[in-house]
């Protein structure tokens, strides 16, 4: 700095009491000191000065500012993670320094972020978009986040701040953000049973991912909100759709998928009528995970029982769930049709599983489902002579 303490005296004797020109001009004389010790106790004195209890006019106040600026443009992070802690909390802080120090490395703007009533939604907005995941998982933890920060914490589409802003029953969501969270927590399952306890939410987005949680925050949704069947048909509905959609053009589920396969199980929403659905789409893939998830068979044993010749352990599995005959024959007609290079189905192999079906007990099939499960080396079927009479 270009004046010495002495000169900053006599410049501003005539406008201030004597004791606090010389604690400034002492300021000056050790802002001449760069060392990393002098900084550490410049930025001591500093603070103190400032938070002190003397009753600075607004020139003297400026004048503490103007050396807290060369502070930090100089010190190393200790000195100002130690400014940014005692200006965290300061309600009259200056603005423009708050800001700088929301800006610095994440050790630094931590407290700043978390706690600083100073900044205002454009800087923690600026900061959002300025900088990575850590200084936006601490805007998300503040004590109030208003809509508009909110808004661009989701936009940056990172799902562990989403998370943590969902958490923060002191941060407004928009009802824009509430639908664009609850869009996202049907692809990402940690941010459902957050997303349930918001006070935001409405009956309408309850139901949007009700067939996608578990059976105790289904049950978490109906105490709070009146939903009718028919809202849970269609959502129901929708989630399937979202599964066929998402399944297109794989070869295998996704575990976000079977974890959906899994709570629709769960609420009992796995029925024939939506295995044929699948089927008639030519979602083979999603059918195979549905139809294991309700028989309790592998992804192996899935294969091997849609592949299997002539269909009678289909037609064995199907009747120990008690799937009614005419939903079987559709099953049993659309998962042929569906396997590589069969594309018709001979009448007769129909007429025989068929038969096969009335002849079989649900109470005889049972057992034999049980067996596969059981069989780490996948289906196996009884002889021929056996198979033709297993209630025998």
């Amino acid at each position: 700095m270009a004046m010495t303490g002495g000169e900053v005296a006599r410049g501003f004797g005539a406008e201030t009491g004597g004791g606090t020109m010389a604690h400034l001009a002492d300021l000056f004389d050790m802002a001449r000191d760069r060392s990393q010790t002098g900084r550490r106790a410049l930025a001591d004195k500093v603070g103190d000065f400032y938070f002190s209890e003397h009753d600075l006019t607004d020139r003297e106040r400026d004048i503490v500012v103007d050396i807290l600026r060369q502070v930090l443009r100089d010190a190393e992070m200790d000195v100002r993670r130690a400014l940014s802690e005692r200006l965290a909390s300061h309600p009259g802080a200056p603005r423009d320094l708050i800001v700088m120090l929301a800006n610095d490395q994440v050790e630094i703007a931590g407290p700043i972020l978390l706690r600083s009533e100073v900044l205002e939604d454009e800087d923690l907005i600026a900061v959002v978009q300025a900088h990575a995941e850590a200084h936006q998982l601490l805007i998300a933890s503040r004590s109030r986040v208003n809509p508009p920060v909110c808004d661009a914490l989701i936009e940056t589409g990172n799902m562990r701040v989403a998370e943590t802003l969902l958490g923060n029953l002191n941060a407004s969501l928009s009802g824009k953000a509430m639908i664009r969270l609850t869009s996202v927590a049907r692809r990402v399952p940690p941010l459902r049973q957050p997303l349930l306890g918001r006070p935001e939410l409405t009956p309408e987005l309850a139901t949007r991912i009700y067939w996608l949680v578990s059976q105790e925050l289904r049950r978490t949704i109906l105490d709070r909100f009146k939903i009718s069947k028919t809202q849970l048909d269609a959502a129901l509905q929708a989630t399937v759709q979202d599964l066929i959609d998402g399944t297109r053009g794989r070869t295998s589920l996704t575990a976000d998928q079977l974890e959906t396969v899994e709570r629709m199980a769960e609420a009992g929403a796995i029925t024939p009528q939506l295995l044929i659905q699948t089927l008639r789409l030519g979602q083979i893939d999603l059918f195979k995970a549905l139809f294991g998830r309700i028989a309790g068979l592998s992804p192996e044993s899935m294969h091997q029982l849609i592949a299997e010749t002539g269909g009678e352990a289909l037609t064995l599995a199907c009747r120990a769930l008690r799937i009614d005959k005419g939903f079987f024959a559709s099953i049993f007609l659309l998962s042929r049709a569906a396997r590589p290079g069969e594309q018709i189905v001979d009448p007769r192999e129909l007429s025989r599983v068929l038969a096969l079906y009335d002849r079989v007990t649900p109470e005889s099939a049972l057992p034999i489902l049980q067996g596969w499960r059981q069989n780490a080396t996948g289906i196996h079927l009884m002889p021929q002579r056996r198979r033709e009479r297993p209630d025998a």
